[in-house]
């Protein structure tokens, strides 16, 4: 009852505005038709008809509406076909791993939720697009807005976390291909995004946006398995962490942070948001810092500060996101997504410093980078754009405005990105006949 007189309220409403602006656009009719099985059977075939009845006053009175004829066949609702939609129809990449061990790359798919795996070798400067060995994709993977992925050669197994939604790491081997079913499933803290695999520690390492944290596990850990510590509090520097690396030859562990931090959750311990008792402490108010790189000793606990930190308007960071160490040249490189560039800082820099070197420019095809990966054995980086259907090869020691070696596309070359990474609200501008969707 209670919905059938929303329903019929609503359409009175909508009926309402029609006759005061004399029209009715595309939106007012579809939410008439998701409210059809709520109305009466004469005001849905007014509804249909494209017609409203009004009394005003004891008078009646009556006004034709224009109807989509798509929404003719749709009184009484069922699987609908859209009358348009924004979609893209090929791969986002994202997150990206290399194992040169076994030449393999891993990239993941924001955009069709999936993961996406190459040769090492593959690539080359054709406009065409390039296949991959393997994907993983279907209901069964459980990869859903999936951001960081990492690779164990050791073990032969790819970890991928998915980011706003799912809230789960999923483990696959490296075989596995299609619909498959990971396996091992981690339930992970909400908005988690960066992983890092440390196979000689036997543990990994998720970053995690909204509590402004690095928990880490065992590697083998899985279902709601509590992390074995963390990085968590003021002292720790972390401001929305979002790319991570574990560098096993120095012991170290990097975060990059884009600055803003919400107090959420700085006095957490380790296991305090699995324990329904402790609660979460959360204070009003937040805070915008510098985006930044910190580094931590790889066994370090709690509320501790960072070994060093590379922030300051020197550095040129603008939204930071994946992050790889080449320890063989003792640089870390770092995909600066809004500035469309590749920053390289010296290892061991601290404080405010400038990039040893910098990839940027036409010429080099980066547009809105989200991942790198460092191939030393053979001197090659790996940039993963989100905003152009490509990955680019580049030599390890590029510098400037430099095309890559090769480049490896999801899609053929200059097919437009929407640039939907995970929409979550959507706006009509009327004045200037505009969408606005908020990712």
């Amino acid at each position: 009852m209670m919905r059938r007189f929303v329903g019929v309220l609503l359409f009175a409403l909508m009926c309402a505005a029609v006759l005061s602006v004399g029209q009715v656009g595309d939106s007012a009719q579809t939410a008439a038709v998701s409210l059809s099985e709520s109305l009466p059977d004469g005001l849905v075939e007014e509804m249909f008809n494209g017609t409203c009845m009004m009394t005003s006053e004891g008078q009646q009175s009556k006004q034709n509406l224009p109807v989509d004829p798509s929404l003719q066949d749709a009184k009484r609702g069922g699987d609908l076909t859209p009358v348009r939609s924004i979609i893209d129809p090929y791969p986002s990449f994202n997150g990206i791993a290399l194992d040169p061990l076994h030449d393999r790359v891993v990239m993941s798919d924001t955009n069709k939720k999936r993961l996406l795996i190459y040769d090492r070798a593959s690539g080359d400067k054709s406009a065409q697009e390039t296949a991959p060995r393997q994907q993983i994709i279907g209901p069964a993977t459980n990869i859903g807005f999936v951001a960081g992925v990492a690779m164990d050669a050791p073990h032969r197994e790819i970890y991928a976390v998915n980011n706003d939604i799912e809230d789960r790491l999923v483990v696959f081997s490296y075989d596995d291909e299609g619909s498959q079913t990971p396996r091992r499933i981690l339930h992970v803290p909400y908005s988690s995004w960066g992983v890092a695999v440390n196979p000689a520690r036997e543990e990994l390492a998720v970053s995690v946006q909204q509590i402004n944290a690095v928990v880490i596990y065992r590697r083998e850990a899985h279902g709601l398995e509590a992390p074995v510590r963390s990085l968590i509090g003021r002292d720790t520097g972390l401001a929305d962490p979002h790319g991570i690396y574990w560098d096993e030859a120095n012991n170290e562990i990097w975060v990059t942070n884009h600055g803003n931090t919400n107090k959420e959750g700085t006095t957490l311990s380790s296991t305090d948001y699995y324990n329904s008792e402790a609660g979460l402490a959360l204070r009003l108010g937040g805070e915008f810092h510098a985006p930044s790189i910190r580094v931590y000793a790889a066994t370090t606990n709690g509320n501790a500060k960072p070994l060093r930190t590379i922030e300051g308007p020197l550095t040129q960071l603008d939204w930071p996101m994946g992050l790889a160490v080449d320890t063989v040249n003792n640089v870390v490189a770092v995909a600066n997504s809004v500035d469309d560039s590749v920053l390289l800082y010296s290892r061991t820099g601290n404080g405010d410093q400038k990039p040893l070197r910098i990839i940027k420019g036409r010429k080099t095809g980066i547009t809105r980078p989200m991942g790198v990966a460092v191939d030393a054995k053979n001197n090659e980086l790996w940039v993963a754009n989100f905003g152009d259907h490509s990955a680019a090869v580049f030599d390890l020691k590029a510098s400037g405005n430099v095309a890559p070696k090769r480049i490896v596309r999801n899609a053929p070359s200059g097919t437009p990105t929407v640039g939907m990474g995970n929409p979550m609200a959507l706006a009509f501008d009327s004045k200037r006949d505009q969408l606005l969707v908020g990712n």
